[in-house]
């Protein structure tokens, strides 16, 4: 799930998609059993952040990129939780992979917490670490 309309944030050419799922994937990232795909989307890719909390990063036909935290997709609150905005870390790793970007336009800040909704409404913040 996109948390944001996200799309157009942050694009890089679509010729340098494959070395940055190549890339990703040397980063531990893998394909997520289950995950909802989107129009036009190339890739889909996700690492565990923390034991509650997962990266995913996802590339379009265009060259847009998505970046977001969100509870694991191990724990049931998945479901109901909302992801969160995490760009910094995929900036800073375009920037030393020396991958050229642009931003269309302002990327919002990082989540610094998610909230892992559990019975009965309640929420518990976890908080997003700030490296990757």
């Amino acid at each position: 799930m996109i948390a944001l309309n996200t799309r157009d944030l942050l694009q890089i050419n679509p010729e340098h998609i494959p070395l940055l799922v190549a890339i990703l994937r040397r980063m531990g990232f893998v394909d997520p059993f289950i995950q909802e795909w989107w129009v036009g989307q190339r890739f889909g890719l996700s690492r565990a952040l923390t034991s509650l909390l997962e990266w995913h990063v996802r590339g379009f036909t265009d060259g847009s990129l998505d970046s977001e935290v969100e509870v694991s997709r191990k724990r049931l609150q998945h479901l109901a939780s909302k992801p969160g905005p995490y760009f910094s870390p995929l900036t800073r790793m375009l920037g030393s992979h020396r991958i050229p970007f642009r931003m269309g336009r302002m990327i919002p800040a990082d989540a610094t917490y998610i909230y892992m909704v559990e019975l009965f409404g309640r929420s518990i913040p976890i908080e997003v670490p700030r490296s990757y």
